[in-house]
């Protein structure tokens, strides 16, 4: 492992085991590299506010490890892989997610309407390969289905973890699989000009 990467894995962890005494909101930079036994500018080095920093480790210990490769065939077992890490460190998501006003929020939404966009893109191949005869989806609508689902998605994310995570990971992913299957049918159907939004 690049030490650069060591580096700011201790940061990482630094900052995970600080939210266990005290909201995100109060941490501050100081507090994190203290925490870590570096310097500020170490730390400034490496993630230019604690901000980036929780981005950071969001997109490596969540996104990237569960959600890179995810389709249609994967959905329910790659969810439920993330909402299960998310447990194991419930005091951590439950301070970010709940001590960082919308900003974590919003990162979970623009990932995850670039998930949903990969979709329509998978689902308009599959149209155009059945030879559907239809008009194509224009960018907004594309840009309004991925973002409608996105909210959706995440907004019961959001939740389940305020609320404290009392669902098991698998109860929700199965939830959100059935709620997939019905919004990927009116999809289809949607690009199929068999349904009008």
């Amino acid at each position: 492992m690049a030490e650069s990467l060591i580096t700011k894995r201790a940061i990482a962890d630094s900052l995970k085991e600080l939210t266990k005494e005290k909201p995100f909101d109060k941490i501050s930079v100081k507090d994190i590299s203290e925490k870590c036994g570096i310097n500020r500018q170490t730390f400034y080095y490496h993630f230019e506010d604690k901000y980036l920093l929780l981005r950071w480790i969001y997109q490596t210990d969540l996104l990237d490890k569960y959600m890179d490769d995810v389709d249609f065939d994967n959905w329910t077992e790659k969810l439920e892989l993330l909402l299960t890490a998310m447990t194991e460190d419930k005091t951590f998501y439950v301070n970010t997610i709940t001590h960082t006003g919308t900003y974590i929020q919003e990162y979970m939404i623009v990932q995850a309407q670039n998930i949903f966009e990969q979709a329509i893109d998978y689902i308009d191949e599959t149209l155009k390969e059945m030879d559907v005869q239809r008009e194509s989806a224009s960018d907004e609508q594309r840009n309004f289905i991925a973002r409608f689902f996105a909210y959706g998605a995440c907004g019961m994310i959001v939740e389940w973890v305020v609320k404290g995570m009392e669902e098991k990971p698998s109860y929700v992913s199965e939830n959100m699989d059935t709620l997939k299957e019905i919004c990927e049918q009116a999809l289809y159907d949607f690009l199929a000009d068999r349904l009008d939004l």
